[in-house]
């Protein structure tokens, strides 16, 4: 399918999966955990890396997004977006159990948006199961 007859909803899943570009940026905290000196718990050490990897191979996820077609494709997919869904998931569970420090980042910042960006991440694993969604990639 061209890019006229992709779905609406290809788009927004697109979207919403480029806003979280973010995540790349965690590579910056690494330097902030307490086994290389800083004040942040070190049980941050696997939300951020998984943030890092996830941010960083983005591009080339919305590249196959925008691009690609067939079931490996749309398995690749749903892979990126629940391996994300959960990252954010663990992300809540390591705030809740070793709470960043309010220097770092405050409480509300990393829960609001943690769960926001949850959300998202699980509306995009709903929708890629849209039977106009799996046509688009599956032909």
């Amino acid at each position: 399918m061209s890019k006229k007859n992709r779905p609406s909803t290809v788009n927004f899943i697109v979207a919403s999966s480029a806003l979280t570009i973010t995540r790349a940026q965690a590579i910056l905290f690494l330097s902030t955990l307490q086994m290389f000196g800083g004040a942040s718990p070190d049980p941050w050490l696997g939300p951020w890396v998984t943030d890092s990897i996830l941010g960083v191979i983005l591009p080339i996820v919305i590249y196959f997004m925008l691009k690609g077609s067939g079931i490996k494709t749309w398995k690749l997919f749903i892979i990126y977006s629940v391996i994300g869904a959960f990252d954010y998931a663990n992300g809540l569970v390591t705030q809740w159990l070793h709470p960043l420090p309010e220097e770092i980042a405050g409480a509300a910042l990393v829960y609001g948006s943690l769960i926001a960006s949850f959300t998202f991440q699980l509306l995009v694993v709903i929708l890629l199961f849209r039977k106009d969604v799996m046509r688009f990639y599956i032909k």
